[in-house]
């Protein structure tokens, strides 16, 4: 290696004034890098490897934040978010209560139907109608909780359930229309499904 650095030393020498060259101190290290080479000292160092600023899913599990109280929730306390959500809807939808939505023979239902999937379920008025488990039909209530796999709906008797997406039919109402989904359209994280291109109609599954 110091053969390679001697010619560099000489030729940055040169490259100074003559009557400043003996106040010159080069760093071999620097040199080194300039060639395009290492040395030992410079490969032993690691950069600390930085932390994310995000919390993982198991600590977020661990801090119980993923978690929902299941008995101390009311009914009544979360009609403010229901209220909230009818806001967003009409904007979200360009609806008021009392205008008809698009047929599906209508050119208009296939925008529709993909801006309705990507609707956000918090605080929304959700029914179950159609389930290959008998027991989730009937299942009604506020969405207060919307994860990947399943709705937290909290019913009129202030008990909260847990559905499963991909094994029901829903009926979600706004005022006085009502909107029939198939579940398994909503089978994505809220916060992804917002932003999903969604290219194709997939025909709903047999219950």
């Amino acid at each position: 290696m110091d053969t390679q650095i001697q010619p560099l030393q000489e030729y940055l020498t040169n490259m100074v004034v003559p009557d400043k060259r003996v106040n010159i101190d080069i760093n071999p290290e620097h040199i080194t890098m300039l060639h395009g080479g290492k040395s030992k000292k410079q490969l032993s160092r690691k950069k600390k490897p930085s932390k994310s600023s995000t919390l993982t899913r198991r600590e977020y599990t661990k801090l119980g934040l993923h978690t929902l109280p299941t008995r101390q929730m009311k009914y009544e306390d979360v009609l403010p978010l229901h209220r909230l959500w009818k806001g967003y809807m009409k904007e979200h939808l360009g609806l008021n209560e009392g205008d008809e939505v698009p047929q599906v023979y209508q050119p208009g239902y296939d925008a529709f139907s993909k801006l309705l999937v990507k609707t956000d379920l918090h605080g929304s008025k959700m029914s179950v109608i159609k389930s290959r488990c008998l027991t989730l039909v009937g299942i009604s209530g506020i969405v207060v909780m919307d994860t990947k796999n399943v709705l937290k709906i909290l019913g009129k008797d202030d008990h909260l359930r847990t559905v499963p997406k991909s094994e029901c039919v829903f009926s979600m109402k706004f005022g006085s229309m009502e909107f029939i989904i198939f579940g398994k359209h909503l089978c994505i994280r809220p916060a992804e499904r917002s932003v999903k291109k969604i290219k194709n109609y997939i025909e709903p599954f047999d219950c």
